[in-house]
Formats: C-alpha cells, sequence, structure tokens
C-alpha cells in the first residue's frame, strides 16, 4: 500500500512518474470534482478504491517499450512549443491548420505559442512557425478533459514535403474495431535512461473496447462518447501515451485519436484515454473548412 493525495501539487508527482522533466513534458495538474474535498486516500498498488469518484488523472508523456522514428515515417507530427521548448504535440491537417488537444492551448495567446515542423527533434531542426489563432472547442470541460479538440491556424502556410504532410482525417462513417492496431507517436518521457526524449519515437496500441475502458475507469468518472481508448489489458508493454495533443493513428494513416488523459503508465487495466477525431469532424470542418 501507498499514501497517494491527490491535492494539486501531490498529484502532480505521483501522475507525473516522479520526474523532474515533467515540467517539459505533458503532464498537466488535474482539477478536483466539484464539491470533492482534497484529502488523503489510500491506494493499493494493484487497484483504486472503489466507492470514491477521484479526479481524472493527466498524462505523464510516456513512450515506454516504443522505438525511434524519423519524421518521414510520422510527416502529420508537430511539437507545440512556448518559450520554454516543447509543451505538446499535434497533427498536421491542412496548410495552415493542426489539431492538438484543448488542455495544451486553455489559458494560452497564439503569441506565446510556436509549432515546429519537419523534425524528428523537438528542440531543433525543421521549421518553427507562429501560430495566428486557437481555435478551442467551446464544450471543453477541464475537470473531466471532455470535448479535448484545439485548432492551431498558423500565420504562415506549410509547404509539403516527405517530413510535412497532413493526415487523413476519418468520416463519420468510418468504422474502427477493437483490437485494431494503432501508432501512438511523441517526445515523452521514455522512463529509459539509455533512451533519449529528444528523439520522435512511436509505440503501437491497439483499439480498446469503449465500454470495458468506461468500466475501468468509473473511479474517475468514465469515459464519454467524446473519447476513444487504445492499451493493452495487461499493461507493461507499449501501451503508454504520448505528448499531449499527439496523434493516434490506424495503420491505414487516419488520425483516430488526439492523446488526452490515462492513469499512470503501462499500468494494468487502465489503457490510454484520447479525444475521439471522429466525433468532432463536423466541429473541425466548421472552423477549418478542412
Amino acid at each position: 500500500m501507498l499514501w497517494k493525495t491527490f491535492s494539486l501539487a501531490i498529484t502532480y508527482f505521483v501522475l507525473c512518474g516522479l520526474t523532474t522533466e515533467v515540467g517539459a513534458g505533458a503532464c498537466i495538474i488535474p482539477q478536483p470534482l466539484k464539491g470533492q474535498e482534497m484529502n488523503l486516500v489510500r491506494v493499493d498498488d494493484e487497484a483504486l478504491p472503489s466507492d470514491e469518484v477521484l479526479p481524472r488523472p493527466r498524462l505523464d508523456g510516456r513512450i515506454v517499450g516504443g522505438y525511434k522514428v524519423n519524421i518521414t515515417d510520422a510527416p502529420h507530427q508537430i511539437s507545440l512549443q512556448t518559450s520554454g521548448g516543447h509543451i505538446c504535440g499535434g497533427s498536421i491537417i491542412a496548410p495552415r491548420w493542426v489539431l492538438t488537444a484543448a488542455h495544451c492551448t486553455d489559458g494560452k495567446t497564439p503569441e506565446k505559442l510556436k509549432v515546429r515542423i519537419g523534425s524528428s527533434e523537438a528542440a531543433s531542426g525543421g521549421q518553427l512557425l507562429r501560430v495566428k489563432q486557437i481555435v478551442q472547442h467551446e464544450k471543453f470541460n477541464y475537470s473531466n478533459v471532455d470535448y479535448d479538440f484545439s485548432l492551431l491556424h498558423l500565420e504562415k502556410e506549410i509547404q509539403y514535403s516527405d517530413n510535412k504532410k497532413p493526415i487523413k482525417l476519418p468520416d463519420e462513417k468510418d468504422q474502427f474495431m477493437d483490437g485494431d492496431i494503432c501508432y501512438v507517436t511523441g517526445w515523452g518521457n521514455t522512463q529509459n535512461a539509455s533512451e533519449s526524449r529528444q528523439w520522435l519515437r512511436q509505440a503501437e496500441v491497439p483499439l480498446f473496447n469503449h465500454e470495458l475502458c468506461s468500466e475501468k475507469y468509473k473511479q474517475f468518472g468514465g469515459v464519454t462518447d467524446r473519447m476513444v481508448c487504445a492499451g493493452y489489458l495487461e499493461g507493461g508493454k507499449d501501451a503508454c501515451q504520448g505528448d499531449s495533443g499527439g496523434p493516434l493513428i490506424t495503420k491505414d494513416g487516419m488520425l483516430v485519436g488526439v492523446v488526452s488523459w490515462g492513469y499512470g503508465c503501462a499500468r494494468p487495466e487502465y489503457p490510454g484515454v484520447y479525444s475521439r477525431v471522429q466525433f468532432a469532424r463536423d466541429w473541425i470542418r466548421q472552423h477549418s473548412e478542412v
């Protein structure tokens, strides 16, 4: 057994992997649910308490058990940055539009953000483009991370090449099946000192049954229809999330999800939770004409 506090400060370290680098990664601090006091909760290493609803945990931003890839393998991948460096991932969807997570842009202004494109390294190479406008989903709910979508309108058009290309977006009619293998990419912490977090990494994760995923996360309020889950029930493999806002794509190269939230890293019973792009398709089209 161990004692975990779900106060803002302690949750930051417990759910972000006890690392000094999380500030440069994609972890954000959860807010308590309305009406719930922040107090100590006794948590078993193998299970969560069954009689208490907890704040949704946030990502620790790691690709564990993954492997290095070149940006030409994921030319849609971008690095969202502030003056302090990389904070989130995202996906090119059009010459002047990027899709990322709303919790990555919440409270930020366009002039404080830049997008690095066309590089396998988050800190160098490629191009840095300025953000002209942030279009955050109007229904984004920070407390339960619902409607976790944000569009970035760039000041300049992206000139497509082998290392800079848009990702295909799904239509409402497209079907994705439980067990379909997908790929998640990012520059998150790796938990392994021999693996650099500066180079783009990728992990394979299967789509996870929605009802079962919601049951697994019932102590955190479950998952909504705007979410899709991916990962391994047994954990311990490469089921950790990439950078928040980054892409979850199918083998056919279609964007299924936007990295959103999850509990722990490669933990049994807890797949990663992504924002379901298919649900936001009309919203994306309305604001970007893509």
